[in-house]
């Protein structure tokens, strides 16, 4: 059986620009250095085909793309629709208040852990899924479900790009979110040898 190597790259949307280490610069030059075969990158297929790349994340703009584009880094768009994280959460009544409370100590944390190796180190990890976990709680069904889909439509989407060309080396950039939805599952699938980022 041929592996596929797989490093998740979690991403911290807007904190990007923040004054700390983990900054727009600091995420592209982690993808300079490693120079995947393949980039994942959390913009739909249209978007990518059609060139529109206004709606796309900050940190896919001005961080992933740029140093892709001056390398032979083959760029994929994984996601079914540019939603993130936050963008489930509801949007009146107590449950969005928490929702927001919750966003606004996931922002203290990540500010906290201000270095790209911090923020996929063990602590970080688990004070961010801890935090997730509460958060979607506040979610309705509706949004649990969607989320999970989107997910899964990201999943199947990294699967058929590893499947189609095996041996490579995968580098998935995505929120920190979204790692700890597809962490567990990519860990059982065969022909991915997922690892540390720094490791790929």
């Amino acid at each position: 059986m041929i592996k596929t190597r797989l490093a998740l790259l979690s991403t911290l949307s807007e904190m990007h620009t923040q004054p700390i280490q983990y900054n727009l610069a600091a995420l592209a030059g982690i993808v300079h250095q490693l120079s995947p075969d393949f980039l994942c990158v959390e913009l739909p297929r249209s978007d990518w085909e059609q060139g529109n790349l206004t709606r796309a994340p900050v940190e896919v703009q001005r961080s992933l793309l740029p140093p892709a584009a001056l390398s032979d880094v083959v760029v994929v768009p994984v996601a079914p629709d540019l939603r993130q994280f936050n963008d489930f959460a509801p949007k009146s009544g107590w449950r969005a208040g928490l929702a927001r409370r919750l966003a606004r100590i996931m922002q203290k944390a990540q500010r906290a852990a201000n270095k790209a190796e911090a923020v996929h180190a063990i602590p970080f990890q688990s004070v961010c899924h801890t935090l997730c976990l509460l958060n979607e709680i506040s979610w309705d069904a509706d949004a649990r479900q969607a989320w999970n889909a989107q997910n899964q439509a990201m999943l199947d989407n990294i699967l058929q790009v590893a499947r189609r060309d095996p041996g490579r080396r995968m580098l998935v950039a995505v929120q920190c979110q979204r790692t700890h939805w597809l962490e567990p599952r990519l860990k059982k699938i065969p022909d991915i040898e997922l690892v540390d980022y720094l490791e790929l």
